[in-house]
C-alpha cells in the first residue's frame, strides 16, 4: 500500500499548520462547510488552508463530532499500533478513513507504522522512536507517577466540558449567523 501524500514541502507546511489551528477555529471551518454551498476548495480559499485539511477536519467531525476535532498528541502503544494497522487491512481502508477512525490526527502518522512494522516488526514498531532511547527511559522516570486523584479528574473533565461547551455556543452562532444573512439575501432579492 503506497503512502499518499508524498512527502514534501507543502504535505510538512500543512501537517505543521493543521496541528496549529484551535478547536475553535477548526470548529469554525466546518461549520462553515456544512453550511455553505462551498464546497472543500473555497471554504479553504476562504480559510487560507489546504482543502485536504477541510476534507480530514470534515470527516473527523461527521465520524466522531466534536470530540473527533481535538488534536491527541501523545504516544501509542505497540499493540495500539499493530491494532490500528490490523483494523486497517482486514477492513480495507485508506490511511485517512483509518485516522479518522481511530482519532489520529495525521493520517501519514498511520503509514509512517505501516513502513516500520514491514522493515523490523512489532519490536520496531513498539519503540517510541523520538530521541535517544536510553535517555527516554531516564527521562519518563522522572515524571510523576502518583495517579491522578478524583479531585483532579473532576477538574480535567470541568475544564473539558467547558470548552466543548464554547465550541458548541461558537457553532451554533455561525450557523445562525449564517442563517440570517441567508434570509437577509432572500428578502433583498423578494424585494427586487
Amino acid at each position: 500500500m503506497k503512502c499518499t501524500p508524498k512527502v514534501g514541502d507543502n504535505f510538512w507546511r500543512y501537517t505543521f499548520f493543521m496541528s496549529k489551528l484551535t478547536l475553535e477555529k477548526k470548529a469554525e471551518i466546518v461549520a462553515h462547510y456544512l453550511n455553505s454551498n462551498d464546497g472543500y476548495s473555497k471554504t479553504a480559499q476562504k480559510f487560507g488552508i489546504s482543502d485536504s485539511i477541510v476534507k480530514m477536519l470534515v470527516a473527523q467531525f461527521k465520524t466522531n463530532g466534536i470530540k473527533g476535532l481535538s488534536h491527541k498528541n501523545g504516544t501509542y502503544s505497540g499493540d495500539f499500533k499493530i491494532h490500528v494497522l490490523q483494523y486497517q487491512q482486514e477492513n480495507n481502508l485508506s490511511d485517512k478513513e483509518t485516522a479518522v477512525y481511530f482519532k489520529i490526527p495525521n493520517r501519514g502518522t498511520i503509514c509512517t507504522w505501516r513502513k516500520k512494522y514491514k522493515k523490523g516488526g512489532y519490536e520496531l514498531l513498539s519503540r517510541d522512536g523520538r530521541g535517544n532511547p536510553k535517555n527516554m527511559a531516564a527521562k519518563k522516570s522522572k515524571k510523576n507517577t502518583e495517579p491522578k486523584t478524583e479531585l483532579e479528574k473532576l477538574r480535567e473533565e470541568v475544564e473539558w466540558l467547558r470548552m466543548e461547551n464554547a465550541i458548541l455556543k461558537k457553532l451554533n452562532a455561525l450557523i445562525q449567523e449564517e442563517e440570517e444573512s441567508e434570509q437577509g439575501t432572500k428578502l433583498e432579492s423578494s424585494e427586487n
